[in-house]
């Protein structure tokens, strides 16, 4: 019959324990009948399983991190999968770092090691010791392309799992000159400056930085509107023409409360002289841009009409 202490530790490591935690409450003659009984069963060098526990992802990750030795941490793509960043939630490869004094080799297993680490560096999740994601976005720069990079930056900021702070510290610790690390992430951090929003989706940000490279100028982020008691949100916005930008994807209106509520949301803006510009997966750039452009337009002449003053009459 398995010990007790060794079913709890099991349950907070996805049916796993280390060699050197059984040997703290078991002799080695013991643990040799645990393994002989079908009490446990080997899975990783130094790390035994509970026969039947849930054979998932995590715990094959957290067996080689436990196989691995102290210090060893999911990381790359394996670390964006656990953190769920948009682009890597579906990765399975198992992909760790040590600390590079510990020379390890695990079959299936892509290791990595480093000399920087610290509490901005390493997290965990899902019970499994892991980068955090501030590191976790800094590494991605030697293994992904800018823009998968880019759009995991940017979810993780979406989601406030980490900051543009966390992540400008963490490159810091780890930048260093002519790495493609470097050089990536310090170009992400350049377009990101003081103010940068990461909206609420991909495309309003593609819409944004349309607009600047067309000559436009930088719309304003989930801009902030009260009319009367009541507040509301706009995805861009030139707030000093009144002029509002939206996106809505396909599925937005689908819940009728949802597109009721969004007609009269635009009905308050219009009577408190806004006008809202609405696109969606199907509007092209050039479109966009067009629309955009004659919109300003429109809206300057509006507002210089209504605050020019009044000849007095003959």
């Amino acid at each position: 019959m398995r010990d007790p202490r060794i079913t709890d530790i099991t349950r907070r490591q996805h049916g796993l324990i280390t060699r050197a935690e059984v040997l703290t409450l078991v002799t080695e003659r013991q643990l040799e009948r645990l393994v002989q009984s079908g009490s446990l069963e080997w899975i990783r060098p130094a790390v035994l399983r509970v026969p039947g526990s849930a054979d998932t992802w995590e715990q094959a990750l957290l067996a080689v991190c436990l196989s691995a030795g102290v210090d060893a941490v999911a990381s790359f793509r394996s670390a964006a999968a656990l953190w769920s960043l948009r682009g890597f939630e579906l990765e399975d490869q198992l992909e760790i770092t040590t600390p590079t004094r510990q020379r390890v080799r695990l079959d299936g297993v892509r290791i990595h090691d480093t000399t920087v680490t610290g509490p901005d560096h390493i997290a965990t999740r899902r019970r499994i010791p892991v980068t955090s994601v501030a590191r976790t976005l800094c590494d991605l720069t030697a293994c992904a392309w800018p823009g998968q990079v880019e759009r995991a930056l940017d979810d993780a900021l979406r989601r406030r799992l980490t900051s543009l702070r966390r992540v400008r510290s963490v490159f810091e610790d780890l930048a260093c000159r002519g790495r493609r690390r470097s050089t990536m992430m310090r170009g992400l951090l350049a377009a990101r400056a003081a103010g940068f929003h990461p909206g609420e989706s991909d495309p309003e940000l593609r819409v944004a930085r349309m607009l600047v490279n067309a000559g436009l100028p930088l719309p304003v982020q989930q801009h902030r509107v009260r009319v009367g008691r009541r507040n509301f949100r706009l995805d861009l916005a030139y707030p000093e023409l009144k002029l509002g930008i939206e996106y809505d994807g396909f599925d937005y209106h689908l819940p009728r409360s949802v597109f009721d509520s969004d007609r009269d949301r635009g009905n308050e803006l219009e009577i408190a002289g806004w006008l809202v510009l609405h696109f969606t997966s199907g509007s092209t750039n050039e479109r966009i841009v067009a629309t955009v452009r004659a919109a300003r337009q429109t809206q300057a002449a509006f507002l210089a009409a209504t605050v020019a003053p009044i000849s007095p009459s003959m």
